[in-house]
């Protein structure tokens, strides 16, 4: 019976709505800052979760460089991610 909740949770966390969410915000943006040309607008999702991020990160640390809100640019991707998944699940 725990295998049940266990791979539950697994898929909640880590199933495929919450990895192709979390690609299609994260993959996006990053190819643009490593290249311009591949800045498409199927990055600005994510980059308007890292602009707001940062403005607020800014705000809250003015002495940090912005390439420092990229871990929290990651996990908030990753938990808007799983929030959609469970939305998904949800509705399925």
């Amino acid at each position: 019976m725990s295998t049940d909740n266990e791979s539950s949770l697994r898929r909640l966390v880590a199933g495929p709505s919450v990895l192709v969410t979390f690609a299609l915000l994260v993959v996006p943006l990053t190819a643009g800052s490593l290249d311009g040309r591949l800045m498409t607008p199927l990055a600005y999702p994510g980059y308007l979760i890292m602009m707001v991020g940062s403005s607020f990160g800014s705000y809250l640390f003015p002495n940090f460089a912005l390439w420092v809100f990229w871990f929290p640019f990651v996990v908030g991707c990753y938990g808007i991610s799983v929030v959609v998944g469970v939305l998904f699940r949800a509705v399925r």
